[in-house]
Order: C-alpha cells, then sequence, then structure tokens
C-alpha cells in the first residue's frame, strides 16, 4: 500500500451519563447544605431576637443576664452557621467566624468598645462540627474574660484582650490572655460553678477531645485561658 494511506478509522465512546448525573447531584447537595445552613442561621438569629425582647420585659435582673447570655451563645452558633451557607465544603476558614465573635461579644458588653479582642496568627481551616464547638468555648472565654476582668464602672479603664492561635501538626492551640483584673483568689476551675466555664469544659474535653487550663498569666497581669485540641487535617 502506498504510504500515507488510511485504513481504517478507530473510534472511542464513552457513555458520561452516570458521571454527569453525579456531577449535577453533587451540585445540588451542596446547594441544599448551603441553603439549609442559611436557613439555619436565620432560625437562630429570630430565636436571638426573642430571647433579646423577653430580657427587656424581666424585672430580675439575674433572668436578665441569664438571657442576655443566652443570646450570646446562640448568637455564636448562628455566626458558624452563615460562614457555612457560602462555604463549598463542610470546612471552614475559623478566623471568619472568631473576628467577627470577639465584636459581638464587646458590642453587647457593659465595658463595651473600652475593651479590644486582638487575633494573633491564623486558625486555618475546621470541620463544621469542631468550628461549631470551639466557637462556643471561645464566645464564653471572651465574654468572662470581659465579664470578670474589667469595671464597667470605671469609664477610665481600656483594656486589651490577646487570642493567640497556633496551629500544629494534627494539632490546635488556643491562648486567650486578657489584662484585667485576674482571677480571685484561691480560684479553682475544678471547684467552680460559673455555668460559663462548664460550658466550655464539657465542649473542650467531651465535643473537642481536647484539654483546658485557666489561671493568671505568666506576668501576673490579668488572666490566661489555654485550650488544645486535636484537629483533623484531611
Amino acid at each position: 500500500r502506498p504510504q500515507g494511506d488510511h485504513l481504517g478509522a478507530l473510534v472511542l465512546v464513552r457513555d458520561v451519563t452516570d458521571l454527569r448525573r453525579r456531577d449535577r447531584e453533587l451540585v445540588t447537595k451542596d446547594a441544599t447544605i448551603r441553603e439549609i445552613h442559611h436557613r439555619v442561621k436565620n432560625n437562630l438569629q429570630t430565636v436571638a431576637a426573642l430571647l433579646r425582647l423577653q430580657a427587656r420585659r424581666m424585672d430580675s435582673e439575674a433572668a436578665r443576664l441569664a438571657l442576655e447570655e443566652a443570646v450570646r451563645r446562640v448568637g455564636s452558633i448562628a455566626i458558624v452557621h452563615e460562614t457555612l451557607s457560602q462555604a463549598v465544603e463542610e470546612r471552614v476558614d475559623f478566623d471568619e467566624i472568631v473576628d467577627p465573635l470577639g465584636r459581638m461579644v464587646t458590642d453587647v458588653s457593659a465595658v463595651g468598645s473600652r475593651v479590644r479582642v486582638r487575633r494573633v496568627g491564623s486558625f486555618g481551616v475546621l470541620p463544621s462540627e469542631a468550628a461549631t464547638a470551639l466557637a462556643m468555648v471561645l464566645t464564653e472565654i471572651l465574654q468572662n474574660a470581659v465579664e470578670h476582668g474589667y469595671d464597667p464602672d470605671r469609664a477610665d479603664e481600656t483594656g486589651e484582650i490577646v487570642l493567640t492561635a497556633r496551629r500544629l501538626v494534627g494539632r490546635l492551640h488556643v491562648t486567650v490572655d486578657d489584662d484585667g483584673q485576674g482571677l480571685p483568689e484561691g480560684f479553682d476551675l475544678d471547684g467552680s460553678t460559673n455555668l460559663g466555664l462548664s460550658i466550655v469544659r464539657t465542649l473542650v474535653e467531651s465535643e473537642l477531645g481536647g484539654q483546658l487550663s485557666l489561671g493568671p498569666r505568666p506576668d501576673a497581669r490579668g488572666t490566661r485561658a489555654e485550650v488544645d485540641v486535636p484537629v483533623d487535617e484531611r
């Protein structure tokens, strides 16, 4: 045969119907999950609004404060769901969650803008389950620092709470340092009956499988809380 003549043709046919169907299902699933997070966020914001209304009607100061604490807890979960509603996967950049949390805690506190929360380092990407629990933990720790570390009646008092995140291999270490009044003399974390600290311990130890410590800062100026938790790096 003459050089260069074609004797035939090879045709490859691949049925991609299943692949396209699976792609459509994944897109639909992702959209559905984001919509669910969006609706959960809206529902939580509604719950928070109802709690605020109820708090304003309370004659008891203790009851009003308890409802305001509940509003902050619900708000911290709502922030996580808001971030997840915009995420492609069920993993989130936790920096986008923790920064609004710090502003939320100080905005609604009695000391207001006189105390600033500053983040050092990056939390990185976390699974949604860990993000929700850690958001509640940090909300409680920050709220405890603001509420007990600074005097709302001293208009000239200012302060700073430094939130330091260190991402290690398979672990996340978080330090919260405040320059407030410090812990009461004889404070013992194991013997504390504070509801917020009880919530923190349960979430850190049971939900996150980590460790919690609370004590004076090394320079004796204020309080240091430390949280160390394992992190899924996948």
